[in-house]
């Protein structure tokens, strides 16, 4: 699939795991286009990693307790919406072992995807 991108940036947001509650990656003001996130595992440990989308009382999973090994890096790239008011959270079993890298549109930026 590839996708034609207009009228906005490409940004990216990062964020240190440094407890085990949900941390917040990204929380959308407007309706905008999360195009991958990154997780890295740092101290050669081996944590399970959620990725999940929270509307403000329900969690959708992207990824639930995925079993991360040593130095291994998670590449979610599969482009998608997140909704104004919504947010992008990460967890991870253990504290200060991963580092999260979110890539999005600029809100006022539009994705057409073709195949």
């Amino acid at each position: 699939m590839s996708f034609t991108l207009t009228g906005g940036s490409i940004l990216t947001k990062s964020a240190k795991l440094t407890t085990t509650d949900p941390t917040e990656l990204y929380a959308a003001s407007k309706r905008t286009v999360i195009l991958s996130i990154i997780a890295t595992e740092i101290s050669g440990n081996t944590p399970a990693l959620t990725l999940a989308l929270f509307d403000g009382t329900t969690s959708y999973y992207l990824r639930s307790a995925f079993a991360m090994t040593a130095k291994q890096t998670l590449i979610f790239n599969e482009p998608f919406a997140l909704q104004s008011g919504w947010s992008l959270q990460a967890t991870a079993s253990a504290a200060n072992q991963v580092d999260c890298l979110v890539t999005y549109m600029s809100p006022d930026a539009t994705a057409l995807g073709t195949n």
